[in-house]
């Protein structure tokens, strides 16, 4: 049965904790873009801030779809928690509005609510997303499978180890530069911006990079760049 919380309990900090899953869904403002749902692992990369108030750290992958939906709207997010092992059947949705740090940008203070592993230690790491929650509901998951957890793959922290740091800017800056629909994202918000076009698509839009001598399209970029950083997903006010 469905109901709806007032806060975010330390019940349910515990119960995100425990998750070795997790999922983040968001929608873009162009209706012709499309709606992308992520897995995310493990729990500990949710950090209950209080009781309205979560972030999450976000490691780099082939895409970065969440950013740039953030950048299209107000900020719009929804995480979902589900119990599939044993114990008794849960699935909890946290509703709300998301604003994008990256790493510069992210105080000591915030960045010790994970494991280091997931942020300082980690050269993937690419942004931490800081969601203010307006909506908590459960509901009973009773159709839910149990499993039983074996190990966390090494795959995606094997690849940023073995690329380094300067390898991960140069792989953030091809791939999550623009969305699957080739609006801008994470990458663009970060200071080689003015350098960057999406490139010609092929399932994906990759960064293709702006000659020295086309001022019209470093100015275009230059522009989109400072459009993002007025959005509400970077702290600005929504139009």
């Amino acid at each position: 049965m469905g109901k709806l919380h007032k806060k975010i309990t330390p019940e349910f900090a515990d119960f995100i904790a425990r998750q070795k899953v997790f999922f983040v869904a968001t929608a873009p403002a162009d209706v012709s873009h499309r709606v992308n749902v992520s897995p995310r692992a493990p729990g500990s990369s949710v950090a209950v801030l209080d009781e309205h108030t979560i972030a999450m750290a976000d490691l780099s992958g082939s895409g970065a779809e969440t950013a740039a939906h953030l950048m299209q709207t107000d900020g719009r997010m929804t995480l979902l928690f589900v119990n599939i092992e044993e114990g008794p059947p849960k699935i909890l949705r946290l509703f709300g509005r998301a604003t994008i740090k990256l790493p510069a940008e992210v105080s000591p203070d915030l960045a010790s609510r994970f494991p280091p592993s997931l942020t300082t230690k980690n050269h993937g790491w690419r942004a931490v997303y800081v969601l203010k929650v307006d909506r908590i509901t459960t509901s009973c998951g009773y159709s839910m499978p149990v499993l039983r957890f074996e190990s966390y793959r090494s795959m995606l922290d094997d690849f940023s180890a073995k690329k380094g740091n300067d390898g991960m800017v140069d792989y953030r800056r091809l791939k999550n530069s623009f969305s699957i629909d080739g609006a801008p994202s994470l990458s663009v918000l970060c200071d080689y911006a003015v350098k960057v076009a999406p490139g010609t698509p092929a399932g994906y839009y990759w960064a293709s990079a702006i000659p020295e001598g086309d001022a019209e399209a470093r100015r275009q970029a230059r522009r989109r760049a400072e459009a993002l950083q007025a959005t509400p997903a970077r702290g600005g006010q929504a139009a």
